[in-house]
């Protein structure tokens, strides 16, 4: 009997697919990949929870020989998210010096301006307004590049780029946007090496690179992942969040109420929408059993980032969006030693970015139907394609 097919698609937008219920039930279940090859899921949380931080799965992208990825083989794709200890921890130290609770306070009135800057430019475009392209999206990247130090003219150019990297059906365009990205990049940092600016790239080839502490080669990839992750996922929460309000009038009349209940609102829509879809690997570094199966070194496992978030034996009515759920222990930035590091700049973002789109724009509401909207399910990154929207 065949293994069921992997991935798989979410028939309601707002759920993940509904066979992550039954396979709860299982523990790993083995699921048949794209390219012939096989993998575990895991789909509960504890499971998924248990092997995020587990020394026995490793993260290390050269031991994966079939990755999900649309990527070219062989290739440093991810910097240290992909990687083990010590290597990890050791690159990872060298950018979370810029993601610390006083750099993040330092940027916040940085975002601030840019959100109401953003906000100032949607009431003079005629309606409805894709709220998507010119703010969800735009903040992040814009906030990304800054912290990077990428010319403001080239925002939208790698914003596109990213998007197209990340995407499931498209490997051809997927390697010439990876290369392309990577040329431009490279061009970046040479240019940050002859003149260092106030900017990330700048005090990693300072501070980092000419210690000889980051080998040279060892940067790009570091940049790239920074720029593709510290845009994309934030995109995806803003837009699902904004579209949470509009579906939840009493979330949103509540919010609007009771502003203080923000961080509960970000918490419970990050558990919610789970927007890394089919981005968390693992592979089995040592024979062992787990959760009631034998697992044997070299297999691929999937952590089901969206069916953890999703189960009721940890989140009681996981349909519904609650915002009293309390200690809401999601695992949509991960856990243990791969926690995203960017996940405080992110949820700064959405928690700056929901109240003032609310307070500027009470009246918020989508246009057409959550049926005519065009989710991006063939992506690593779960989201919208646009946000139509008027006021």
């Amino acid at each position: 009997m065949a293994n069921p097919a992997y991935p798989m698609a979410r028939q309601c937008p707002m759920s993940p697919p509904p066979a992550y219920a039954s396979f709860r039930e299982q523990g790993p279940v083995k699921v048949d990949l794209p390219d012939g090859g096989w993998a575990w899921l895991l789909t509960g949380y504890a499971d998924v929870r248990q092997a995020m931080n587990d020394p026995r799965f490793s993260s290390d992208d050269t031991k994966m020989s079939r990755a999900r990825t649309q990527l070219p083989p062989g290739e440093n794709l991810n910097s240290f998210w992909r990687m083990d200890e010590p290597e990890h921890g050791r690159l990872r130290h060298m950018m979370m010096t810029e993601f610390t609770a006083h750099r993040i306070k330092e940027w916040r009135p940085r975002i601030q301006a840019l959100v109401e800057q953003l906000l100032d430019r949607l009431q003079t475009l005629p309606r409805p307004v894709d709220l998507y392209a010119e703010f969800a999206l735009a903040l992040p990247t814009q906030v990304i590049a800054q912290l990077l130090g990428v010319p403001q003219q080239d925002y939208r150019m790698f914003a596109e780029q990213s998007r197209t990297i990340l995407s499931l059906d498209r490997p051809e365009e997927s390697w010439a946007a990876y290369y392309a990205m990577n040329d431009y990049l490279n061009r970046l940092i040479e240019d940050k090496e002859r003149e260092p600016a106030e900017d990330l790239i700048s005090r990693l080839i300072v501070d980092r690179v000419h210690t000889g502490e980051l080998p040279r080669d060892e940067l790009l990839p570091m940049v790239r992942f920074i720029l593709v992750s510290g845009y994309e996922t934030t995109t995806s929460q803003i837009a699902l969040s904004a579209l949470t309000l509009m579906t939840n009038p009493d979330v949103k009349a509540r919010l609007i109420k009771e502003p203080e209940r923000i961080t509960a609102f970000v918490e419970e829509s990050l558990r919610f929408w789970s927007v890394s879809q089919d981005n968390v690997l693992r592979v089995v570094d040592a024979d062992m059993e787990f959760s009631g199966q034998t697992m044997t070194k070299g297999e691929l496992v999937v952590l089901a980032v969206p069916g953890a978030n999703h189960d009721e034996r940890a989140f009681p009515h996981p349909e519904r969006f609650d915002l009293e759920r309390g200690e809401n222990r999601h695992v949509a930035f991960g856990f243990g030693t791969h926690l995203c590091a960017g996940a405080s700049l992110a949820r700064r973002e959405v928690e700056i970015a929901i109240p003032a789109l609310l307070a500027r724009f009470p009246d918020l509401q989508l246009v057409g139907t959550v049926e005519d909207l065009q989710f991006r399910q063939k992506s690593l990154v779960y989201g919208l394609e646009s946000l139509p929207v008027t006021w």
